[in-house]
């Protein structure tokens, strides 16, 4: 019998979720069944989910241990933060050329950074919800839907990472990176793509050095 994609995704969304808040940290061995049993599905989209989710390298598959959550390091962060800059800053030059074409996007933008500016700094599940969310419409702007797919890819990962880290650092380090939002809309809008792709380094450089402090 084939379960719907849609079950699916509930089954990783949901997998992934708990990884992300730590209910299941990092050597958890992933047992099916009874993740099956607390999500009130079948073990089939399980399996499925798990398996996908050490594709996006999140779990390991491990000889008579079977599916266990992957440890994650500060060199992982940085990876993750090396990928995503690299992703953002090819975006900027063709986000600014685009960003009169599409109000709508900056529209959502502004929404999310309004939010994260004043988020209550404990709600870490929202903020890096609504970071993904700015980011991803920045990202979108350029104009390339691989782009999209990849950026999201990356954050699929990269979300368990900036959870971690979010949860690690001090609190007006924090809100500092989420003001930025605001600055970074700005600059879009003025179409400054040389200023747009310095401040995306200089905020998106937060997680690498969340990372430094998490280990401090």
């Amino acid at each position: 019998m084939e379960y719907p994609e849609q079950l699916q995704d509930y089954a990783l969304n949901e997998i992934r979720r708990r990884i992300q808040t730590g209910e299941y940290p990092g050597g958890y061995h992933l047992v099916s069944k009874t993740i099956a049993d607390s999500l009130g599905i079948s073990s089939t989209p399980v399996i499925s989910a798990i398996n996908r989710l050490a594709m996006m390298g999140l779990v390991e598959l491990l000889p008579r241990r079977g599916a266990v959550v992957r440890k994650h390091t500060a060199a992982d962060i940085r990876h993750f933060s090396d990928t995503r800059i690299m992703m953002e800053r090819y975006a900027a030059r063709h986000a600014c050329r685009n960003v009169d074409k599409m109000p709508e996007v900056t529209r959502e933008m502004h929404k999310a950074a309004e939010e994260l500016a004043t988020i209550p700094l404990d709600n870490i599940e929202r903020i890096s919800e609504l970071e993904n969310r700015f980011h991803s419409l920045f990202v979108s702007l350029a104009g390339n839907p691989q782009l999209d797919r990849l950026y999201n890819f990356n954050w699929g990962v990269g979300s368990v990472y900036h959870i971690y880290t979010v949860k690690n650092v001090d609190p007006e380090n924090l809100r500092t990176s989420l003001l930025e939002h605001r600055e970074i809309l700005r600059i879009l809008l003025s179409g400054d793509s040389d200023q747009l792709e310095r401040i995306l380094l200089a905020h998106l450089r937060f997680v690498d050095r969340a990372a430094d402090w998490a280990q401090t």
